[in-house]
C-alpha cells in the first residue's frame, strides 16, 4: 500500500512542478543564463588581462636582455685597461696606437650588436674623438658642459636618454630619433672630461612594440623620466595626456594596473611593468571597451539561448503536463469513488505506463481492503463471542449458587463479620468482571478482581490451598484485557491444587520485562505428562477448543486477536511438579 501511494504522490508531484510551477522553471532558466553570462564574461576579462599582462612581461623581459647586453658593453669599455690609460694621459702623450686599440673595441661592438645606431667616445675635450656608424658623421662638436649640466647625480655616471632626434650624428635618413646610453668622464676640473655613448636604433624599439597586439585601439608605451616612446596611431581619445603619464613615470611599483578616464568619457586600462636595466616603464594602454566587446557578444549569446530555452520550455511543458494530468485526473475521479466508501470500483488497466501500474496497484488494494475487511469482520465477530462467553462464565450458576451456599453457612454460624467480607468479594468480583462494558481495564482492578475470586474460593475450600499475590507496583497502572488471569487461576486451583493431596500453594506473579508485561500464574499440583502438555500446546497454536478448556483458550485468543500473534500464552509442567503459565502482552497506558 505505502508502495503505490508513493507511486501516486510522485506521479502527481512531476504534474504539479510541470503545471503550477513552471514560471518557476522559468526564472531557474533565466537564473543560470544570468549566472553564466556573469562567469564567462568575467573569465573572459580575467582572460583578457592575463593576455595583456604577458604581453608587457613578455616584452619588457625581451628589451631588458636586450638593453642590459648594450649596457654591459658600454661598462666593460669603460672599464677596459686601453680606456682607462687614455683617460689618465695628458692629451699630449696620445699617440696613434690609442687609436688604434679604441677603434679596434668600437668595431668589435659595433659588429656584435646590430641595434646600435652609433657610437661617440670624446676624452680631453674633443683631442681624443672617435665614432663608429653606418653613413653618419659628426654634425657638430660635442658639448660637454651641456650634458653635464643635464645629467648628473648618477654615482656610477652611467645615463639612459629616452628616444629623441640625434643630436650628435648626421645621416642620410634626417629625423630619426635614438636612444641613448653613456658614461659621463670626469668633471669641470679634470683635464679628461668626456664622454662614452652608444644610440640605439629607433626602428628597433618600433618593430618591438608594434609586433605586440593590444587590441584595436590599444597600444604599448615605453616611459622614463625624461619622456616616453610609443609608435601606433590611434585616436587622440585613447592617447595618454600629461598627467597619466607623469604618473606613469613616477610609480614607484614594479608592476601593476591602473586606471583612468579620458575627458571623452573612455575609461583606459593601464598595465606596466619595469625594465631592471634602466628602471623604465613597459605600458599597454588599451580603452576597456575592447575587452567588453566580447563580453557583449557572450551576453547577446547567452540572452539568444534563454529565449530559444524558454520558447521550447513552455509549449513542451504545456503538452507534457496535459499527457500526464488526463490519466491522473482519471484516477483522481475514481480514487474519490473510493473515498466515500465504494470499494467496488472497477479501474482499466491500460498499458505498461506508470499510470497503468498504479491503476492496477489500486485495484489490488482495492481486494486486498475488502479481504481484510471481510477478515476484520470475522475477527470481531470471534472477539464479541470469546468475551460473551467468558461474561457467561463468570457468572457461572455453581460458582455463585455455591458461594450464596457458603454465606448462608456462615451466616447460620453466626459469622456474621465472615460472611459480610464474602459478600463484599463477591459484589466486587462481578462489578470488575462488568466493567461498565469496558474491554481494557488497568493491571490494579485485574489484580484486585482475581484477591476477590481468591478470598471468595479461600472461604469456600478452607484450609486445602494458600495464595501469594505478587504484583509489582509500578506496572498497576497500564492496561491489560479483562479477565485475563481469573480464568487461569481457576484453573490453578480445579486442575492443580485440587487433583493432589496435602495444601496445595498458587502464586500469581507480575513484572514488566523489557517492552512487555509477564504474569505467571504458578501451581504445586499434579502437573501433567509431558504428551498432554505437547497437545495443549498445539491445541492453543491451532485454536483447538476440543484438546484445552474454554477459558484457557478465550483468553489466548483474545489477546492475539487484540496485541498480535507475537503475545499470548506459554505452559511449562512437570508431572507431580506442577504447572507455570505465562501470560506475556505488550506495555500499554491505562
Amino acid at each position: 500500500m505505502k508502495r503505490i501511494l508513493a507511486k501516486y504522490l510522485f506521479s502527481s508531484f512531476k504534474t504539479t512542478i510541470l503545471s503550477l510551477f513552471l514560471p518557476i522553471i522559468i526564472i531557474f532558466i533565466m537564473i543560470m543564463g544570468f549566472v553564466s553570462y556573469t562567469l564567462a564574461s568575467g573569465q573572459l576579462q580575467e582572460n583578457a588581462y592575463k593576455n595583456i599582462s604577458d604581453t608587457v612581461f613578455q616584452t619588457k623581459g625581451y628589451l631588458d636582455n636586450q638593453l642590459s647586453d648594450i649596457f654591459e658593453q658600454l661598462v666593460a669599455l669603460t672599464n677596459h685597461p686601453d680606456t682607462l690609460s687614455i683617460i689618465a694621459k695628458d692629451s699630449k702623450d696620445i699617440n696613434p696606437t690609442d687609436y688604434i686599440r679604441m677603434d679596434s673595441h668600437l668595431n668589435r661592438i659595433f659588429s656584435y650588436n646590430p641595434i646600435i645606431e652609433s657610437m661617440l667616445v670624446h676624452f680631453h675635450n674633443g683631442d681624443f674623438v672617435l665614432s663608429k656608424g653606418h653613413d653618419i658623421w659628426v654634425k657638430e662638436n660635442f658639448s660637454y658642459d651641456e650634458y653635464r649640466t643635464q645629467y648628473q647625480g648618477n654615482h656610477e655616471e652611467f645615463y639612459w636618454r629616452n628616444l629623441h632626434p640625434d643630436d650628435i650624428f648626421s645621416r642620410p635618413n634626417q629625423g630619426n630619433g635614438v636612444v641613448s646610453v653613456f658614461k659621463m668622464i670626469g668633471n669641470e676640473e679634470s683635464q679628461a672630461k668626456g664622454i662614452l655613448l652608444f644610440n640605439i636604433r629607433e626602428d628597433f624599439f618600433k618593430k618591438v612594440m608594434n609586433d605586440s597586439l593590444i587590441g584595436e585601439n590599444g597600444y604599448l608605451v615605453l616611459a622614463s623620466q625624461d619622456g616616453y616612446m610609443t609608435f601606433k596611431q590611434v585616436d587622440q581619445k585613447y592617447q595618454l595626456n600629461e598627467e597619466v603619464l607623469n604618473h606613469l613615470q613616477k610609480m614607484n611599483k614594479e608592476n601593476g594596473r591602473f586606471e583612468f578616464q579620458k575627458p571623452n568619457g573612455n575609461k583606459m586600462i593601464v598595465v606596466y611593468d619595469t625594465i631592471g636595466v634602466n628602471r623604465w616603464k613597459v605600458a599597454a594602454v588599451f580603452p576597456e571597451e575592447d575587452i567588453l566587446k566580447r563580453v557583449n557578444y557572450i551576453k547577446l549569446v547567452t540572452l539568444s539561448v534563454i529565449i530559444l530555452l524558454i520558447a521550447v520550455a513552455v509549449p513542451l511543458a504545456s503538452l507534457l503536463a496535459r499527457y500526464i494530468t488526463r490519466p491522473i485526473s482519471y484516477l483522481a475521479n475514481h480514487m474519490k469513488i473510493i473515498q466515500k466508501g465504494n470499494l467496488d470500483v472497477k479501474l482499466d488497466v491500460t498499458g505498461a505506463s506508470e499510470i497503468g501500474i498504479l491503476y492496477k496497484g489500486i485495484r489490488d488494494l482495492v481486494v486486498r481492503v475488502n479481504i481484510l475487511l471481510d477478515q476484520i469482520r470475522k475477527e470481531q465477530e470471534t472477539k464479541r463471542q470469546l468475551e460473551l462467553a467468558v461474561m457467561q462464565a463468570q457468572i457461572n450458576p455453581h460458582f455463585l449458587y455455591n458461594t450464596l451456599y457458603s454465606i448462608k453457612g456462615l451466616c447460620d454460624m453466626n459469622l456474621n463479620q465472615d460472611a459480610s467480607s464474602m459478600v463484599t468479594a463477591l459484589s466486587n468480583y462481578f462489578r470488575i468482571s462488568i466493567s461498565r462494558g469496558q474491554e481494557i481495564i488497568s493491571v490494579q482492578d485485574e489484580t484486585e478482581h482475581i484477591r476477590n475470586y481468591l478470598f471468595i474460593q479461600e472461604m469456600r475450600y478452607g484450609d486445602d490451598f494458600t495464595y501469594d499475590l505478587d504484583i509489582d507496583p509500578q506496572i498497576s497502572g497500564y492496561s491489560i484485557i479483562k479477565l485475563t488471569l481469573q480464568p487461569l487461576v481457576e484453573n490453578a486451583i480445579y486442575h492443580g491444587v485440587k487433583q493432589t493431596r496435602g495444601i496445595g500453594h498458587i502464586q500469581v506473579k507480575g513484572y514488566a520485562i523489557e517492552n512487555n508485561l509477564c504474569f505467571e500464574v504458578r501451581d504445586n499440583g499434579a502437573g501433567m505428562s509431558h504428551e498432554r502438555l505437547d497437545e495443549i500446546r498445539l491445541a492453543l497454536k491451532n485454536k483447538d477448543s476440543q484438546k484445552i478448556g474454554f477459558g484457557m483458550r478465550s483468553v489466548h485468543e483474545r489477546i492475539q486477536i487484540h496485541y498480535g500473534k507475537d503475545y499470548g500464552l506459554t505452559i511449562d509442567s512437570e508431572p507431580g511438579q506442577g504447572t507455570v503459565v505465562k501470560v506475556l502482552i505488550p506495555i500499554a497506558e491505562g
